[in-house]
Parts: C-alpha cells; structure tokens; sequence
C-alpha cells in the first residue's frame, strides 16, 4: 500500500508538473525505478534520496513523509492586496486555488475567473511554504505590481481560516516597494481584513485573543 515516501513523491511530482520521465532524467534514474519508487516496490538509497528531495524541492523528512500536516489549506480563496503608493488606497482582490502538498502551497487563478486571460490581476501565480504551521512564504507573480514578481510573507491563523501579511517587489532601478496583502476562504473576509491592515497598519484587530501583527 502507497502511504509512505512513495505517496510523497507521487503527489510532490505531480504537483510540479513532472512526468516520471522527467523527474527520472533529473535524477538519474530510469522511469521504471520512478515507478518502483511510488508504489513503495522499492525505496530510494540515501544518494537517491537527496538528488530526489532536491528534485522535487522538499526536505528529506517530508520526503519520508513525517511532516505534520494540521492545517488543510486546499480549495479556493481570495487574496486581497494593497497597490503601490502612487495608486492611492487603491486594493485589488482575486480568487485563487491553492493545492496544498506537505509544507508547500501552489496558488493559481481560479480556473472559473471570467477575467480576460491577458489581465494582470486574474493572472496571479505563486508558491509558498508552511513554516510551523504559523507563517508562510513564497513569492507571487501578477497582481498588477511594480514588477511582475514579488516576495510575500504571510502570518498564519491558528486554525487556517485566513493569512495576513505583506508583499515587497523591485520598483525602478534601485528601490523597492511593498503593500499589505490577506488571504481568506470568503471574498468579504479579505477585504474587511486587508482593510484592518491598511488602517492599522498592519495590526489585526479580528482575531481571536490579542491583536496581532503582520
């Protein structure tokens, strides 16, 4: 039975987007050993281990399948974020589907967005980690920023219900430049906390217990 390092590299491969071919030339493998590997026939030798967990960008702890995984961050959201100075309070929100793999997290547009395909904002791309179950970063790519490529650092709910933080990207040659951003399940619940963070500053005055801060 498929429950261990096999189902690891199984849905770790996937969500990347390698074929068994692929991930087997990257580590120099055949695509039969691959196939070995995944359905837990064999185990991959230590050297393997690491040329696959470098592969497949995971830890060698996650590739033995002994991340704890408490918080199901799968499905669709909404993520709201704050535009750049010059364009004033202006905020922009989209939805997102994230698939989440162990400690990794891959955002993408809502495959039902009816934005034209060519929009900045419907085009938003990211991937993040889970650190401790507290806090993910990542990058993120669209939202109609400065540059097209940004870093986001986001503090984790206790419970996962949402995330808040901040985006920083390149502006002009030399500069930087940064804004609030959230992440919810419902389309209100990121705006009224992008809200809170701009007003605040970056306190969240909604959560359980005292406020915290992004």
């Amino acid at each position: 039975m498929n429950t261990g390092t096999g189902k690891v590299i199984q849905e770790r491969r996937r969500l990347l987007g390698l074929s068994q071919p692929a991930l087997a030339s990257a580590i120099g493998v055949s695509s039969r050993q691959i196939t070995r590997y995944e359905s837990e026939e064999q185990s991959p030798t230590l050297p393997v281990a690491i040329r696959l967990a470098e592969a497949l960008q995971i830890s060698l702890a996650e590739l033995a399948g002994i991340v704890d995984n408490r918080v199901d961050l799968a499905g669709r959201w909404w993520a709201a974020w704050q535009k750049p100075a010059d364009a004033g309070e202006k905020v922009e929100i989209a939805p997102v589907t994230i698939r989440h793999e162990g400690d990794h997290l891959l955002l993408d547009s809502d495959a039902e967005s009816p934005a034209a395909p060519d929009d900045p904002v419907a085009q938003v791309r990211g991937e993040m980690r889970v650190w401790d179950g507290d806090a993910l970063t990542g990058w993120m790519r669209g939202m109609d920023i400065a540059f097209p490529v940004g870093v986001i650092y986001y503090s984790l709910h206790p419970q996962g219900a949402h995330a808040v933080g901040s985006w920083t990207t390149k502006a002009g040659v030399d500069g930087l430049v940064r804004g609030w951003s959230a992440l919810a399940r419902e389309k209100s619940d990121a705006e009224k906390l992008l809200s809170e963070l701009v007003r605040t500053d970056g306190t969240v005055e909604s959560w359980p217990g005292t406020a915290r801060s992004a």
